[in-house]
């Protein structure tokens, strides 16, 4: 291994922890720019691009074995430009060689290690490759040297791949012979998911298990608009059998990444901002719709280990823990039973060990990954009363291990997830504290994640790296048009159109009327991709659809809705082609095809009116809005409710499409009016 702990390499000067991780390598790193291209042109050398994540425990692997080891390392200088980049900082950049990964024939995965020409064209690649030949994959060592050759003897090999390569990648999509997207098409693609769900644990497939946010969603949305055909039933399974397993965290709320077996029993132990967003509000909305002691504490503790563990001194939230501490996987998460009988006082250890399958063998390598799989049923008010203060017993012990690495740089897709989820919170809970957390942290992404007039993706140490994604913009407009809704405060609305204008000059391509996951002026890609289908949060495309949908409602823009509907031409060919991929599309569908307004009129100050608003909140779809009007103020005269609205009481038109029904004055009427 490395001698060389003191001397720093050139990511010494970046903000991403993950590339401070690598900056005493004796690797001659440099970061993702002009001089790493330059130095490959003026040495005529390959390119090594790592990419990687703080809390990937495989990318700490492979550091260990190969980038902190003075042989490979020596290799590697001898032979190429070696560049590192944090996946989470430069999502494009992880986009366009994860897809050239794909299409050489390879899983994809992390760390993504992908070889390229110094004008940045990928000619060979894998994922991660260990010290030794094993697994069935060489040595990293034999790649290096073996590639190395190639491309001093052999040239024409490298350009023949990477022609190929980029053909295939710069190729439109095949024309879909797929009927259009309509309501007999949803439900057969729903049929299919829930014929893809585990029956017994939830869940897509058997392991390993991931929360798979928007999927879950699109079900939960789709029995909203649509109850009483069983769309549900998979998503309370999974949702439950998450909530209950070792995939989360029962000291400390929260949720790992994934799960590696099929019972979601064991976690790869990071714990990402996204999953944890979308996590708790999907609770929420579950919540709404059918409360239980569960999910109300489920989202109590989700979002108190958010305020507490992953709020950065700016105000806004960090990324992700790290799955490792202590150079162990999961160390911190886990417990010997004979640490807890030491903690646990007698009458209470039993009890605990039961519910939380605690034994002396363990349940994964010798250890204990507290869950209540084979416990799920809420005990007595009494027990419950005594696990709750075992846990706070072993949490605060917990407290005072060696925590995991804390990757701390804020994104602004995460932290607009993370908004939508505290807004919902504070709905369910009648939390008004958190509510105005969440407008806080939006109001601060405005702020620190704009430099010189352009929205930024990510924050750390106070200074912004990288520009905003179509992703950036799309969930920060989502997540200033939750604000509104919570709210009724109009100016929410206004920021949410300048956001859409913003994004509509920097990112849409008007040829193919779908947004680019980059901005047009990005001059360090070798493709400006477009991208229908969802990655581990909502797709930008069609979450602008819906974005667009609601901007012109509230602005009374007809551009927006033409615009919308001609990024929906855009996706129609991707969502029939691979439904399973692009759960947000059928969302967009959703909302276009089945428009519906809660026309809420009268004044926020009166008792009734609040009362209507929280109902017009609990409703979920996602092809619903709210807008609120005074009586004494005109619709468009084009809106269903134009006329209608001068009453003087407090009431709620429900609006589908150009069709209003009489209004609303109760809000269990409401909750009842069959949308949900």
């Amino acid at each position: 291994m490395s001698t060389s702990t003191a001397a720093k390499n050139r990511l010494a000067k970046e903000t991403s922890p993950y590339l401070l991780q690598h900056d005493t390598n004796p690797v001659d790193w440099f970061p993702w720019g002009d001089e790493a291209f330059n130095e490959a042109r003026t040495k005529n050398k390959p390119i090594l691009l790592s990419i990687g994540y703080a809390a990937c425990h495989w990318c700490h692997v492979m550091a260990h074995e190969s980038f902190e080891n003075d042989v490979v390392a020596e290799l590697m200088n001898a032979h190429f430009v070696n560049i590192k980049v944090d996946r989470e900082e430069r999502p494009d950049i992880d986009r366009i060689y994860m897809d050239a990964l794909h299409v050489m024939g390879e899983q994809g995965g992390w760390p993504l290690t992908m070889f390229l020409t110094p004008d940045l064209k990928p000619f060979w690649g894998g994922t991660y490759f260990p010290p030794e030949s094993k697994f069935g994959r060489p040595s990293f060592s034999h790649v290096l040297t073996e590639l190395a050759r190639i491309w001093q003897t052999e040239p024409e090999k490298i350009t023949t791949n990477t022609d190929a390569l980029l053909d295939r990648m710069s190729a439109p999509p095949p024309a879909s012979t797929n009927p259009a997207p309509d309501h007999q098409l949803l439900e057969q693609m729903i049929r299919q998911v829930i014929g893809a769900v585990d029956q017994e644990n939830g869940g897509i497939g058997r392991a390993p298990k991931f929360p798979q946010g928007p999927l879950f969603q699109l079900l939960w949305s789709v029995h909203q608009s649509h109850p009483g055909r069983g769309y549900d039933a998979p998503v309370w399974l999974t949702m439950n059998k998450i909530s209950q397993g070792g995939i989360y965290d029962h000291l400390d709320g929260g949720i790992a990444r994934y799960a590696v077996d099929e019972k979601w029993l064991v976690p790869h132990f990071e714990k990402m901002l996204y999953d944890n967003a979308q996590y708790i509000t999907l609770l929420c909305k579950m919540q709404n719709a059918a409360p239980n002691e569960l999910f109300r504490q489920r989202i109590e503790q989700s979002v108190d280990w958010l305020l507490s563990d992953m709020q950065t001194p700016e105000g806004l939230f960090a990324s992700s823990y790290d799955a490792d501490s202590e150079g162990v996987e999961g160390k911190y998460y886990c417990w010997a039973e004979s640490e807890i009988n030491d903690l646990l006082t007698k009458s209470t250890r039993a009890l605990f060990c039961k519910v939380y399958d605690v034994s002396g063998e363990g349940n994964w390598e010798h250890t204990n990954i507290l869950n209540r799989t084979d416990h799920p049923d809420l005990l007595s008010e009494p027990e419950e009363a005594l696990l709750a203060e075992a846990r706070e017993t072993l949490l605060t012990h917990r407290r005072d291990r060696i925590a995991p690495g804390w990757d701390d740089k804020a994104l602004t897709d995460w932290n607009a997830l993370t908004v939508i989820a505290l807004l919902n919170a504070s709905v369910t809970l009648e939390d008004p504290a958190l509510e105005t957390v969440a407008l806080a942290t939006l109001e601060k992404l405005q702020v620190l994640l704009r430099v010189d007039g352009r929205l930024h993706h990510s924050f750390r140490d106070n200074q912004v790296r990288s520009h905003a994604t179509a992703d950036d913009y799309a969930l920060l407009i989502s997540a200033h048009l939750a604000a509104y809704e919570v709210t009724l405060d109009r100016s929410w609305t206004q920021t949410a159109g300048k956001l859409m204008d913003e994004a509509l000059e920097h990112y849409f391509d008007q040829t193919d009327s779908a947004f680019s996951m980059a901005p047009k002026d990005a001059t360090d890609l070798i493709v400006h991709d477009k991208y229908a289908n969802d990655d581990v949060t909502p797709n930008a495309n069609a979450t602008m659809v819906i974005n667009l949908w609601k901007l012109s409602a509230y602005l009374n823009k007809t551009e927006y809705q033409q615009t919308a509907e001609a990024v929906f031409e855009w996706l129609k060919p991707h969502m029939t082609r691979n439904p399973f991929a692009c759960p947000t599309a059928w969302l967009a569908f959703t909302a276009l095809a089945e428009q519906t307004q809660l026309v809420l009129v009268g004044e926020p100050e009166d008792e009734n009116f609040k009362n209507l608003h929280k109902a017009c909140l609990k409703i979920s779809s996602p092809n619903r809005l709210i807008i609120q009007v005074s009586r004494d103020e005109k619709l468009p005269a084009d809106h269903p409710a134009s006329g209608k609205t001068g009453l003087d009481h407090p009431a709620v038109f429900l609006c589908r499409n150009q069709t209003c029904n009489l209004p609303v004055t109760r809000p269990e009427d409401l909750l009842q009016s069959g949308i949900h």
